[in-house]
């Protein structure tokens, strides 16, 4: 899609779409297991390490023979470039995680919700993100693309995905007019803050980033995006792209909201339990402020801390605090 294309026409559409496939897998599988058996599954498909999954049962084994491939528009050397493009600002994009992109995330509302009323990111916080890192990690390894592994990350959490979808329609709290749980739309905007997001953060934070390992890291992402069932016309490959399929989402959905804020506490809460110290705590909400921009910080209900970015950059190069959860 060009930016013309992202009309809220169209993406009003995506809003009411999930994703087929995976749905339907998920719909079997607890039509012959019953549905304490999605329990279980959602243990499994949040472990990496467990190669044998896709092999229990004849539909999940067609539904990975089926989506395990690259996309075509994804070859090796950008693979490979976007690959080290991560390692080369593992740090900071640990940093950029961890204070922009799933903040960023908190601020639609209605996409939302679903985290809301899984509790996963509210009551379980800290195991949530590591799940966050442990993904990230594994999907930035050459070797997982180039051994095929990638397909049972990917695949585990597109089903993950829809058990999610299943579980909060079946919880009797959506809203149909906040669309579809999980749905297009949602899934690109959050595609978009591990790509996009990850690249405006390394440029807020004064570093440029090599434009051909840049477009290679964006278009990487689309890659991961398509095998996990986003539909193509929601793929960006460039940042021109990635800007305005952004703007759109930002200005159909961004705003203030009783989610967002209880999401972000959650967040900043868990951060600060786990350093220890009120002074991480307010470089933690110094750094997301600088990073979402105020007028952002304020709808998340970020508190104003003044501590100078000299001291925000120092602490980014020298502590691993998000390093040892992210990246």
């Amino acid at each position: 899609m060009t930016s013309d294309q992202y009309s809220s026409q169209k993406l009003d559409g995506l809003r009411l779409v999930g994703d087929p496939s995976a749905d339907l897998v998920v719909e079997q599988l607890l039509a012959k297991n019953g549905q304490a058996y999605a329990r279980e599954m959602m243990k499994k498909l949040v472990d990496f390490r467990d190669d044998h999954f896709f092999s229990e049962d004849p539909v999940l084994k067609d539904f990975y023979t089926q989506n395990a491939r690259i996309p075509g528009f994804l070859n090796r050397k950008d693979i490979i470039r976007a690959t080290d493009f991560y390692t080369r600002y593992q740090r900071e994009i640990g940093v950029i995680l961890g204070c922009y992109s799933l903040p960023y995330c908190y601020l639609a509302e209605d996409g939302a919700r679903v985290l809301q009323i899984s509790g996963r990111i509210k009551n379980d916080t800290y195991n949530r993100l590591k799940e966050t890192g442990h993904f990230l990690r594994n999907v930035m390894k050459v070797d997982a693309w180039e051994n095929g592994s990638i397909f049972q990350i990917l695949l585990k959490i597109r089903l993950l995905h829809a058990v999610s979808r299943y579980f909060t329609l079946l919880s009797g709290r959506w809203n149909m007019d906040w669309g579809y749980p999980v749905n297009q739309e949602d899934m690109a905007g959050t595609n978009l803050s591990f790509s996009f997001i990850v690249v405006k953060g390394l440029i807020k934070l004064g570093i440029q980033p090599d434009s051909v390992q840049e477009n290679a890291y964006l278009l990487t992402w689309s890659g991961i995006g398509q095998i996990m069932g986003i539909e193509p016309g929601l793929l960006v490959n460039t940042y021109k792209e990635a800007y305005h399929l952004d703007k759109a989402i930002a200005l159909r959905h961004f705003r203030k909201s009783e989610v967002g804020v209880e999401l972000t506490d959650a967040l900043m809460n868990c951060y600060a339990t786990i350093a220890d110290s009120e002074l991480v705590a307010g470089l933690f909400r110094s750094q997301s402020r600088l990073l979402l921009g105020e007028k952002y910080a304020d709808l998340l209900g970020i508190p104003k801390a003044r501590i100078s970015v000299p001291v925000l950059n120092l602490f980014n190069k020298t502590s691993s605090f998000f390093t040892n959860i992210y990246a």
